[in-house]
C-alpha cells in the first residue's frame, strides 16, 4: 500500500530523486501549508554513514534561518522512513535556467551573488561550510529571489566525523583546487565555487569543461579559465575582476570572507548606476565610457561560442563522491546528483511517473515528528530547568504539561512592541531586501499595536514595503516583456523608465507619458504591450509622487517660513534659501505653489535691498 502521509504532511508528486533519497511535494494537513519532504532511501536509513550525513544536513538547516536559504520546517521518522520538511520554492534552479539557454544579465548575476554571499556569511558564521555550491543548488523563485539549498555534504569547521582528509565530495565543475586535492576544506572553497557559478551565469557554461572527472579535477588545480567577458562582453570589467579573484587557485588570494564579496558587488552596482545616470545626462560621453557601463541585452538564443554547445561537454551538474578516485585510467563513476529538491516543477505528473513508491512495508513501527518551534521551546526549557528533586518520569510529565501550556500561551500572545520595533528598525537600516523580509513583523506591529506611539513610524515602513513590492513587480514584468520582445523599439525605453521610478518618479512618469503619446496609435503587438504596461504603471508612479510630494512640501514650507523670519536680520541667508528652493524644485509640477511663494519672497528681498541702498 502506498504511503500517503508522513507525520503531519500529505504526500504528493515526486519532485526529484538523488543518490541519498527522494523529494516529494507535500501539504500540511492542518494548515494547508505547502512543503517539500526529503526522504532518506529506506535501504540507506540503516546505514550509519548515510544516516549520519542525512542528520548532519538537518543539523545544518536548524541553525540557518535566512531569506536566501531554504527554511527547515521540521523533521521526523515514520516507520523506517527518515525525512525532513522544508520550504517549497515556486520556481526552478539556476541549472534549469542554464540548460534552457538562459544567459543572465550582469545586474541579475550581481544580485544573485549578493544574496548567496549573505546566505554564506550566516552559514560560515555558524561554522558551516556548504561544500557544494553550484547552479543546481541555487533555486530561483518566480519573483527572482535566489535561495541556497542542499546542505547534504556540508560540515562544521574542523569536524572530520563524516569525511576525512583526502576524501572528495562536491561537484567537479565548481570544486575548489584544494577540495579537488583532498586537502582541508574551508569557507574559501565555497567562495571559489561561487565564483564558478557567477562565471557560468554570465557565460552560459562553467569555467572549465572536460570529458572526464579526473581531467576536470586537474583543470581545477592547474588551468586558468578564459576571461568571462569573452562570453559576456556586456559585463563590467569590475565584475570580471571580482569573479577572477574568487577563482584564484590559492585560497589566500581570494576574498577573506563572503561579506567582503557582497560589499564589493554592492559597491560595483552603486558606482555603475551613478555612472549610467551621468551617461544619460551627458550625451557627449565617448563610446569607450559607454561600453564600460555594460549592456542590458539578454542573449538567450545563441551559444557563447557562436554555435550549439559541444556534444562532448561535461554536464553542468556532474556530482562526484570519489574517496578512491585517485589515478584510475578507466572512466570514473559519477554519483547521481542530489535533487535541488525544493523547486516546484512545472509538470509534476512527469516526474511522478518515475518516482519510487513509498510503501507501508515496515521493519518496525516508529512515528516521530519535531517542528523547529517545538525544538526551540525544548532547548529553552533545558536551559532553565532546575535540578531534579523527584523521579525522572515525573519531571518529564510535568515538563510536557508545562511545555503544552507555555506553547498554547505563546501562540495566543503577540510579540512585544519593543521586540517587533527593534527587528523592523534593524532590517530597515540594513537594506531594502531585509526590510522586505521583515514585512510580517511590520504587519504584526500595526495589527496588534495600532495605537502605540511608534505606530506612525511603522506605517512609513509599511508604505516603503508596499512601494518596494510594486517596484519589484514592475521591474520583473518589464524584464520579461523585454525578453519576449527584444527587438521592439520601445522595450529599452520602457525598462529604463521603470528602473528610474524608484530614484526619480517624476522623471519616470514623464517618460512613460511620453511613450504613451508617441506610440499609442501603433498597431504592432510588440509596441502595444508596452504602451498598455505604461498605462498600467503610470497611476502607481503618480501615487508615489503624491506621497513624496506631501512630505517634501511640508519641509519646503518650513524652510520658507524660516527664510521669512530671518529676512530682516539675515537677508543674504534668506535669499539663499529661496534661490535654493527654486533651483531644486522648479521642474517639479507639484512644487509650483511653493516655487511661487519663494519667488515672491525673493522679489520682496530685492525690493527691500533696493530701498535701503544709498
Amino acid at each position: 500500500m502506498d504511503v500517503q502521509q508522513l507525520g503531519p504532511y500529505k504526500i504528493g508528486a515526486c519532485l526529484g530523486q538523488g543518490g541519498m533519497g527522494t523529494v516529494y511535494a507535500a501539504v500540511e494537513t492542518a494548515s494547508g501549508q505547502p512543503a517539500a519532504i526529503k526522504v532518506l532511501a529506506p535501504q540507506l536509513a540503516a546505514n550509519e554513514g548515510f544516516r549520519e550525513r542525512f542528520e548532519a544536513e538537518i543539523d545544518s538547516l536548524k541553525q540557518l534561518k535566512h531569506p536566501h536559504i531554504v527554511r527547515l520546517y521540521g523533521y521526523g521518522q515514520e516507520d523506517h522512513y527518515v525525512y525532513y520538511a522544508m520550504e517549497l520554492v515556486d520556481g526552478c534552479s539556476l541549472e534549469d535556467e542554464l540548460r534552457q539557454g538562459r544567459r543572465f544579465d550582469w545586474r541579475e548575476v550581481a544580485d544573485i551573488g549578493i544574496g548567496v554571499c549573505r546566505a554564506l556569511k550566516l552559514a560560515h558564521d555558524h561554522g558551516i561550510i556548504h561544500r557544494d555550491i553550484k547552479p543546481a543548488n541555487l533555486l530561483w523563485s518566480k519573483d527572482e529571489v535566489v535561495k541556497l539549498t542542499d546542505f547534504g555534504i556540508a560540515r562544521l569547521f574542523g569536524n572530520t566525523g563524516l569525511t576525512s582528509e583526502g576524501g572528495v565530495l562536491g561537484t567537479a565543475e565548481y570544486m575548489a583546487p584544494e577540495q579537488a586535492d583532498g586537502r582541508r576544506v574551508t569557507h574559501h572553497c565555497d567562495l571559489y565555487s561561487l565564483g564558478g557559478v557567477l562565471y557560468a551565469l554570465l557565460a552560459g557554461r562553467p569555467p572549465f569543461r572536460s570529458k572526464s572527472m579526473l581531467e576536470m579535477l586537474q583543470m581545477q588545480r592547474y588551468s586558468q579559465p578564459e576571461p568571462v567577458r569573452r562570453y559576456a562582453p556586456d559585463a563590467p570589467e569590475e565584475l570580471e575582476q571580482i569573479i577572477s579573484q574568487l577563482l584564484e587557485k590559492d585560497p589566500r588570494d581570494r576574498f577573506p570572507n563572503a561579506l567582503m564579496v557582497a560589499r564589493r558587488l554592492e559597491a560595483m552596482e552603486r558606482a555603475l548606476s551613478l555612472r549610467e545616470e551621468k551617461t544619460k545626462s551627458d550625451p557627449h560621453m565617448n563610446s569607450t565610457d559607454q561600453a564600460d557601463q555594460g549592456s542590458f541585452t539578454l542573449k538567450t538564443d545563441q551559444h557563447p561560442e557562436g554555435g550549439q554547445p559541444a556534444a562532448d561537454a561535461a554536464p553542468l551538474g556532474m556530482t562526484i563522491d570519489a574517496d578512491a578516485a585517485a589515478d584510475e585510467p578507466a572512466p570514473t563513476s559519477v554519483q547521481e546528483p542530489e535533487p535541488a529538491a525544493v523547486v516546484l516543477p512545472k509538470k509534476l505528473d512527469q516526474t511522478q511517473e518515475h518516482a519510487p513508491e513509498l510503501t507501508s512495508d515496515v521493519l518496525q513501527h516508529q512515528t516521530t515528528f519535531t517542528t523547529m518551534e517545538e525544538e526551540r521551546r525544548a532547548a529553552e526549557m533545558r536551559q532553565h530547568s532546575p535540578n531534579p528533586l523527584v523521579a525522572g518520569p515525573t519531571w518529564l510529565l510535568i515538563a510536557g504539561l508545562l511545555a503544552t501550556a507555555l506553547l498554547a500561551y505563546w501562540f495566543m500572545q503577540p510579540p512585544t512592541p519593543q521586540s517587533l520595533y527593534q527587528q523592523i528598525v534593524a532590517a530597515a537600516e540594513e537594506d531594502d531586501r531585509a526590510l522586505l523580509a521583515a514585512a510580517d513583523e511590520v504587519a504584526n506591529f500595526l495589527k496588534h499595536y495600532p495605537d502605540h506611539p511608534r505606530a506612525a513610524e511603522i506605517e512609513k515602513y509599511q508604505d516603503r514595503i508596499d512601494m518596494l513590492r510594486l517596484a519589484r513587480t514592475a521591474r520583473i514584468r518589464a524584464r520579461n516583456l523585454q525578453r519576449q520582445y527584444p527587438d521592439s523599439p520601445i522595450a529599452a525605453e520602457y525598462l529604463a523608465a521603470i528602473e528610474l521610478a524608484e530614484i526619480d518618479p517624476d522623471l519616470a512618469a514623464a517618460r512613460l507619458q511620453a511613450l504613451i503619446h508617441l506610440y499609442q496609435v501603433a498597431r504592432q503587438e510588440d509596441i502595444r504591450v508596452f504602451v498598455e504596461a505604461a498605462r498600467e504603471q503610470l497611476p502607481r508612479i503618480r501615487d508615489k509622487i503624491q506621497q513624496r510630494a506631501a512630505s517634501q512640501l511640508a519641509w519646503i514650507r518650513q524652510r520658507l517660513d524660516h527664510a521669512n523670519a530671518i529676512a530682516a536680520s539675515h537677508p543674504d541667508q534668506a535669499r539663499g534659501i529661496c534661490e535654493a528652493i527654486m533651483d531644486m524644485y522648479s521642474d517639479r509640477p507639484w512644487a509650483a505653489p511653493v516655487i511661487d511663494e519663494a519667488q515672491r519672497q525673493l522679489d520682496d528681498l530685492k525690493s527691500t535691498a533696493a530701498e535701503q541702498a544709498p
